[in-house]
């Protein structure tokens, strides 16, 4: 649940970039659409010579915005009925916050993230998927595996959240720790919260989810 947690917040970090993708695509099909449109009235139209030429030409732009779509779709639904399920835990942990700032800034590799794969692969041409694949693939790892988490759109237009760098104070066993820099995903402002408690669910000590609304 850690992995999809993570891979899901990485997806709809990058709503935008998946949706400047799916809307380049669709411009392209239909304008190769509506270049042939008068041809479809001729009586020797060939039509399945025409999908064949149009499977050919477009059928990688379609299979793109096929699976980028059912992938935002996905991630979309796991993340939602996974916030739901957390807030509605019965008494979660308890911790307290020693230290708020926001978390709200753009980071340099963010917004290279989104405008490498607008100016640098050509998403037309089998090559451009590929190495855009590959590219992506490799920062979703190292996102990942780093709790690396961007902005996220979603959740804060949507969702209504806000992200905030903490320092987290927890009781373990009957030992108090306090994880550092710990980012805290929140409906709340928790920055007129410092010294306050906080019911959460954590994803190893880094990623903490305020459960009160």
């Amino acid at each position: 649940m850690d992995i999809r947690f993570r891979w899901n917040m990485f997806i709809t970090s990058f709503l935008p970039l998946w949706a400047a993708i799916v809307i380049a695509d669709l411009y392209d099909i239909s304008g190769y659409i509506i270049c042939r449109w008068g041809r479809l009235r001729a009586p020797s139209f060939d039509f399945r010579g025409a999908a064949g030429r149009f499977i050919c030409i477009n059928g990688l732009m379609v299979g793109t915005v096929v699976v980028v779509t059912i992938v935002v779709i996905a991630s979309i639904w796991d993340l939602n009925r996974f916030l739901k399920t957390k807030e509605s835990e019965v008494a979660p942990p308890i911790g307290i916050l020693r230290r708020v700032r926001k978390a709200n800034k753009l980071s340099a590799e963010y917004l290279i993230a989104y405008i490498l794969p607008m100016v640098a692969f050509d998403f037309a041409e089998l090559r451009g998927v590929i190495l855009f694949l590959l590219y992506f693939g490799v920062l979703a790892f190292l996102c990942i595996r780093n709790s690396n988490i961007y902005t996220n759109i979603y959740l804060e237009l949507v969702k209504k959240y806000r992200m905030y760098e903490c320092d987290v104070e927890c009781t373990i066993g009957s030992k108090k720790h306090t994880y550092e820099n710990s980012l805290v995903i929140s409906r709340r402002d928790l920055t007129a919260r410092v010294n306050g408690e906080i019911c959460y669910w954590d994803f190893e000590n880094d990623i903490y989810l305020d459960l009160e609304k």
